[in-house]
């Protein structure tokens, strides 16, 4: 039986050519210390447009909305549903959340003072909403 953590993602791994543990974390430091010092959205969203794939921003912008549906008490059927994933993702997220939730919590505690996020919030609740309806057979296909 395969044992699957909490931790598998679909991140792409790094090298199997491994660093010292202290080196490790001196480069994650650096990384930590220049998202902190990008404090204009524009600057940390260049930044993050030239250190991740559109693929790689999508993922992570996916793994967020995520716990935000949870949060608003979505099923993990419906949260997969509209967000075009695996069930064993939402599971998966679900389950890293209850183990080490602070940093969601925080990014949650800080989405919720910005207006962004109560919009960010109604679109992804309407569409979940849409795709429980659309699932069930209640509404014909169309882009909203």
């Amino acid at each position: 039986m395969h044992h699957i953590s909490i931790y598998d993602t679909d991140v792409p791994h790094v090298s199997r050519f491994k660093l010292k543990k202290h080196d490790e974390e001196q480069l994650i430091r650096s990384l930590d210390v220049v998202l902190t010092k990008l404090s204009k959205e524009e600057e940390l969203s260049g930044f993050l447009s030239s250190l991740l794939s559109p693929t790689e921003r999508l993922m992570l912008a996916k793994r967020l909305a995520i716990i935000v549906l949870l949060k608003e008490g979505f099923s993990q059927v419906d949260i997969s549903r509209a967000l075009h994933i695996t069930r064993e993702t939402v599971s998966r997220m679900q389950l890293l959340h209850e183990a080490k939730g602070e940093g969601y919590e925080l990014a949650l505690k800080k989405l919720d003072e910005e207006k962004s996020m109560l919009e960010l919030k109604k679109l992804l609740i309407n569409i979940a909403r849409y795709s429980i309806r659309a699932a069930g057979g209640y509404v014909k296909p169309t882009i909203f």
